[in-house]
Formats: C-alpha cells, structure tokens, sequence
C-alpha cells in the first residue's frame, strides 16, 4: 500500500527540515568579528543575526540579485522594509534604514545580509570576502 503525500505536507514538511538545519547551523557574521578581535561587538551582534532563521523562515529576505561578491534585497524589519545592498568586491554598502541614513553605521540590516550571503554562497573565497569586509568596517559597527 503506497502512501500518499499531499504537495502541502511535503512543503509543510521541507519547512520544518529547513528550520531545523537552521536551528543547528552556526553562524558565520559574529564568529567572523571575534576573530577581529571585536567579541563586546560580535556578543551583542550574535542576539541580532541570531533572528536570521527567523528572518529567513518568515520570508523576511526578497533577494533582488546575487553573484559573487554582492548581494541586494529588501528586508522586511519590525519597522519597515528597508533596500539593503552589499558589495564585497568594492566593499561598499547601502541601506534605506534611518540607522544607516543618519549614523552610515553597518546596521543589522547590512549584518543580516551579510549572513545570508554565506549561507547561499557558502564557499570558502565568499566567506573570505565577508572576512575582509567586516575587517574594513569593524569601526562602523552599529
């Protein structure tokens, strides 16, 4: 007797998967800043990139383009959904929030993206990128 899977449990099902990897995968933005040296930063950024999954399992990110060494999106906030661009290669950086408007701090909007860099790019001269971008801008954090 075969058993049947309706297409939404199987998506129902994916979901859960996914939120479990999620769950157990450690992430790569504040391991990053403490090996810079910066572990008050990189402590008090870990409770912030720390809604990633959130973030992702809530269909928070909108990527607009991806390659290597960029990344743009729209990031659905608490306070507002902000444009958030990012580019390694040029190490430049842009977001629509009032943070980054009035402080040009790299606000989590930018951190948030950061992660999701990794986790879909995920390779070692990506996350090589990330590292030197987050090495440039230490000083500009939140």
């Amino acid at each position: 007797m075969a058993i049947r899977i309706s297409r939404i449990s199987a998506i129902a099902f994916l979901q859960i998967i996914m939120s479990y990897a999620l769950a157990r995968r450690e992430l790569r933005t504040p391991k990053m800043l403490e090996e810079l040296g910066l572990r008050v930063e990189a402590s008090r950024l870990r409770a912030i990139i720390g809604d990633f999954a959130f973030y992702l399992n809530s269909g928070r990110f909108k990527v607009l383009r991806l390659k290597r060494g960029y990344i743009e999106a729209m990031v659905k906030g608490f306070h507002g959904e902000w444009h958030v661009k990012v580019d390694l290669l040029s190490r430049t950086f842009y977001c629509s929030c009032p943070h980054h408007k009035f402080r040009k701090a790299l606000c989590k909007h930018v951190l948030l993206l950061l992660e999701l860099y990794a986790f879909m790019r995920n390779e070692i001269r990506d996350l090589e990128l990330i590292r030197e971008f987050l090495k440039v801008f230490k000083d500009n954090l939140l």
